[in-house]
């Protein structure tokens, strides 16, 4: 049994979340599902949509509590016999849950939890993510389905979907592309993450992790990609510890799979993290992970076998962990190799195929 869905996202920006609808979407379209898409108005996944040619509703979106949203996918759907909704972000999971609760909306709803914190205790909080409009929740690693059980009544539904990357963005990707930006440290072991400069990161600990290193082996450089608030303040701490010259802070960059390919070593410092596709980035472009046990992080690093895993925050540990990988050449191939097996399970087929599992369960219930 098959049915149209109906994609409901709010964001007015292209962040990961989005980028796993255009991988959900293009995946479901091969299994014969046809989809629909409600987004902001002229935001950046409304012209994916139009792009990729699947329908949209774009809209406008005054706060949270807008009814006229929620109006709006109701009259759209009833206009194109949708009949399933998915909700991909906070606020449209709340617009279709006034949908079904003020307007008697009857298609089921399946709603996607990307972030690792608890609900919030508020009473429309409570509301929405206990509210019998919503079939199941799609969580995109374990340790999110753990955070959203606790806050939840026990009797809602809540399951784990993965998210998923593209390997093939780094199949036949040349290195030396950023060795030849960087000719003076180019002879040197590199040590990178790619990750937002925010504090869930928890790059403090990245270069806190970099100076132990430094001070016991100088043939290392180490590359921060990414933009965010907090570059100044993990500039001046590079600075701090006396290590500045040896940290490349890159800023944004769309050529990851060629910066991954010129990486010895992939270190991500995470305190709090839902997946971390990132980590995947890495073991596609054949990087050896070094990784917090931060939220999802160990569902993709399994210590000792697809990368070395340690507390967060510690980065003795870490350190240790980075010497251990690039003193040993046959533990770095052991991890890459079984990386590359694991990341079957992080393709955005995989993700289809478990989503649509979720959608016929919610067809026939």
């Amino acid at each position: 049994m098959k049915a149209i869905v109906l994609h409901i996202n709010t964001a007015r920006s292209w962040r990961g979340g989005e980028q796993q609808i255009a991988y959900l979407c293009l995946e479901l379209r091969k299994l014969g599902w046809t989809q629909h898409i409600a987004c902001i108005e002229k935001a950046p996944l409304h012209q994916w949509a139009l792009e990729h040619k699947f329908p949209v509703l774009p809209l406008k979106k005054a706060h949270s509590f807008d009814l006229r949203f929620s109006a709006a996918l109701k009259k759209y759907s009833l206009k194109n016999d949708i009949g399933l909704w998915h909700a991909h972000d906070a606020h449209a999971h709340g617009f279709a849950v006034y949908a079904k609760h003020f307007f008697k909306v009857k298609n089921p709803l399946l709603v996607s939890r990307r972030v690792d914190f608890p609900v919030a205790k508020s009473r429309i909080s409570a509301f929405k993510y206990n509210h019998s409009a919503v079939f199941r929740y799609l969580c995109v690693s374990e340790a999110i389905a753990n955070i959203l059980k606790a806050s939840l009544k026990p009797e809602v539904s809540v399951h784990t979907v993965h998210s998923a990357i593209n390997p093939l963005r780094f199949e036949k990707v040349k290195s030396g592309k950023l060795r030849s930006e960087f000719p003076e440290v180019a002879s040197k072991k590199w040590i990178g993450n790619v990750a937002a400069l925010t504090g869930h990161k928890d790059l403090f600990t990245f270069l806190d992790t970099a100076a132990i290193l430094l001070n016991l082996r100088p043939d290392l450089h180490f590359f921060l990609v990414g933009d965010g608030e907090l570059r100044e303040e993990l500039e001046a701490y590079a600075q701090k510890l006396k290590i500045d010259a040896a940290v490349s802070f890159l800023g944004f960059r769309a050529d990851v799979p060629e910066i991954q390919a010129d990486l010895d070593l992939f270190l991500f410092s995470s305190e709090m993290e839902g997946l971390g596709t990132s980590v995947l980035d890495a073991f596609a472009s054949g990087t050896p992970v070094v990784a917090t046990q931060a939220g999802g992080i160990p569902e993709m690093v399994i210590h000792e076998k697809t990368g070395l895993c340690y507390p967060i925050k510690d980065a003795q540990s870490l350190a240790k962990g980075v010497l251990r990988v690039l003193d040993d050449p046959s533990l770095s191939a052991k991890l890459i190799e079984a990386a590359h097996q694991h990341l079957q399970e992080f393709l955005p087929v995989t993700m289809a195929q478990k989503t649509a599992e979720h959608y016929q369960a919610a067809l026939v219930s």
